[in-house]
């Protein structure tokens, strides 16, 4: 029972990140009109900014920490931006974009090699420490990450739910033509929305460093997240969470069987689930619309 709850925790706080990564690709998708092939090297990118900070430049004020990595991320996502939409916005080839992306997540990986480390490296962890009830052990950094993934979730619902500026973020990315009459700024909200995701996967996976290594190798984490995106319903911004969770789950539990090919359950379950429900646990977004 204690090794269950203990996976179950794992699971959670792990599925939590794939669904932000997931969320970030379906943010992408509706603003910019492209599936983002680098979301995993930004993802990786963030771990190596963390262990930059943490390790080689030695600061420890928290919160001075954060609000570099924000700067960072922010400045990353305008570069990003303005390298792989702007140029490619009016192509009569639509997959130029996509392209750019996989391009991109190249460049970004070799710079963080060259100019972090080309080693895997420890990352020490955020909140260090365990605590056990009865034969239940877990680490404070998977609760630091279910709380930080459930705040980031949250505001972003907030965003784009409650506030102004998130329902015209919004109406920009579903019709940018009628967005441009109305005089909405959509190069803009185009930015801040790629800005956005990218501090939402740069701050995932220097969360995820401590428990996976500080490597290229973090940029695999892509993979399960067109998986959640795919499980939980595509285009479906819920449905991307729930998948997430589901695909952490999956792979905890599958621990109990295998620790090698824990891949291979998790993509198992996701052509299971194409062929019994194709349109994800939550109807993805063009079936709604057929419906």
């Amino acid at each position: 029972m204690a090794l269950f709850l203990q996976q179950t925790m794992t699971g959670l706080s792990v599925g939590l990140v794939y669904a932000t990564v997931a969320m970030g690709l379906m943010l992408l998708l509706r603003a910019a009109g492209v599936m983002n092939f680098a979301q995993g090297n930004l993802l990786a990118m963030g771990g190596y900014i963390g262990f930059a900070f943490m390790e080689k430049l030695k600061l420890s004020n928290g919160v001075l920490m954060v609000l570099l990595g924000i700067a960072v991320f922010i400045l990353v996502g305008c570069i990003f931006c303005g390298l792989c939409f702007f140029p490619f916005k009016r192509s009569k080839w639509p997959q130029a974009m996509m392209i750019c992306t996989l391009g991109a997540g190249t460049v970004i990986n070799e710079l963080c090699l060259r100019l972090v480390t080309t080693e895997t490296k420890a990352l020490a962890p955020i909140i260090p420490g365990s605590f056990s009830i009865g034969g239940f052990v877990i680490r404070y950094q998977y609760l630091f990450i279910f709380g930080a993934m459930i705040l980031m979730m949250t505001g972003l619902f907030f965003l784009f739910d409650k506030m102004y500026c998130g329902r015209v973020m919004s109406a920009a990315a579903q019709n940018k033509y009628a967005a441009d009459l109305l005089g909405i700024p959509t190069n803009l909200t185009t930015i801040v929305t790629f800005c956005l995701v990218v501090c939402m996967v740069g701050f995932s996976g220097w969360l995820l460093a401590p428990i996976y290594y500080v490597s290229a190798s973090m940029a695999t984490f892509q993979a399960r997240a067109f998986a959640s995106i795919v499980i939980g319903g595509f285009g479906n911004l819920k449905g991307a969470i729930v998948g997430g969770v589901v695909v952490g789950l999956i792979e905890a539990y599958s621990t109990y069987f295998t620790t090698t090919y824990k891949d291979v359950v998790v993509f198992g379950a996701l052509l299971l689930m194409l062929f019994f429900r194709p349109t994800g646990i939550l109807k993805s977004a063009t079936a709604a619309e057929k419906a």
